[in-house]
């Protein structure tokens, strides 16, 4: 149970930003549409290598697992949005997943290296 709640906390970062952040910009219109996705894709990398670090500096040993589950909850609930909303999958959402996972593995790998 303990577990489940150090997910869930670190796991409103991200999501409050992929739900926030974008509509701040979209309403602003300040950037091109595909801009505004890059921007997206590595401002999302920076929220789950920063999660990771959360993650990192909870957990003793083994931090990476824990950094590569958090990683990939994360991207099943993005890819579950995207099931609700209907986008489109292709390679390009896989490799998505695939770089916010890492990102966070990264994060907490990086953590314990700072102990």
């Amino acid at each position: 149970m303990n577990y489940i709640l150090k997910y869930l906390k670190t796991l409103i970062i991200p999501l409050a930003f992929l739900l926030i952040f974008p509509f701040i910009l979209a309403l602003l219109n300040k950037i091109g549409l595909k801009l505004l996705n890059i921007f997206i894709l590595i401002m999302i990398i920076i929220i789950m290598f920063i999660s990771g670090i959360f993650i990192g500096k909870k957990v003793p040993k083994k931090s990476y697992l824990n950094g590569l589950i958090f990683g990939v909850i994360t991207s099943l609930i993005f890819f579950l949005f995207s099931l609700i909303f209907k986008t489109n999958h292709t390679i390009n959402t896989l490799i998505y997943y695939v770089i916010i996972t890492l990102s966070s593995m990264f994060g907490s790998m990086f953590a314990v290296l700072k102990k």
